[in-house]
């Protein structure tokens, strides 16, 4: 059976708690009740079964058993990428959560049609914990302050292993190796940029035969990368994984 997910923003002791609106009407959407079990969260790791204790009209009380911690993502991969317009942003970030990326890093560049997001924004922070709800996962996505190239790479550890998509790139799926992949517009990265990334060593990779949509090819790049890094782990005898 599935239980419900719901949000909690302190989940730090067991016992009762009482759910905020927004919960409170997911539970009376499930058309739940009392006793039913359910999972909170708090997208920070922490998550406990709860029973349900308490149904008003627009409230719901749960009882929180045992808090249990769960260890962070450990997949290694930042993708950094333009932003994508309106609700294509939404998709993009509900994909990448239950593909088990770590981090998002929006990206300004000379060809972005959107040059601004707000991290902390209210909107971003209910797609986050949406998503985490859909793909089961603990841990909420890190959206970063956006950057341009420049300050991006300048930031990157040294020696580190970077892609970037370009249609005419290597096609192959991303080694397990690479920290960082790169998601141009969809007009692709300008001469200058491409430049900067040749300066950085990145390599040319390639996602797919056509050009590709932002958050299209961000998704095929987390794609790529989990398969490498399943296959990498399978011939090291089957390490550790964190799926989100």
């Amino acid at each position: 059976m599935s239980f419900l997910w719901v949000f909690v923003e302190t989940l730090v002791a067991s016992g009762l708690c009482e759910l905020g609106p927004d919960e409170a009407r997911h539970v009376h959407a499930r058309r739940l009740r009392i006793g039913d079990s359910l999972i909170a969260f708090d997208g920070q790791g922490r998550l406990a079964v709860a029973r349900l204790e308490s149904l008003g009209k627009r409230s719901a009380g749960i009882d929180l058993g045992p808090i249990q911690e769960e260890t962070p993502p450990a997949r290694g991969l930042t993708i950094a990428s333009a932003i994508p317009k309106g609700d294509r942003l939404g998709t993009m970030l509900q994909m990448l959560t239950q593909l088990g990326l770590e981090v998002w890093q929006p990206l300004v560049l000379e060809e972005s049609v959107v040059r601004k997001i707000d991290p902390d924004a209210a909107r971003l922070r209910r797609i986050l914990i949406e998503s985490c709800k859909v793909a089961r996962r603990p841990w909420r996505l890190e959206v970063r302050r956006p950057l341009s190239l420049d300050t991006l790479l300048a930031k990157a550890p040294a020696g580190a292993q970077i892609a970037f998509g370009d249609l005419e790139g290597e096609a192959s799926v991303l080694p397990p190796e690479i920290v960082l992949v790169l998601v141009g517009p969809e007009a692709g990265f300008s001469e200058p940029e491409r430049k900067t990334l040749d300066r950085a060593e990145a390599r040319a990779v390639s996602f797919g035969p056509h050009n590709m949509r932002i958050e299209t090819a961000a998704v095929a790049a987390a794609t790529a990368f989990n398969v490498s890094r399943n296959a990498s782990e399978d011939r090291r005898g089957g390490g550790a994984r964190a799926d989100g």
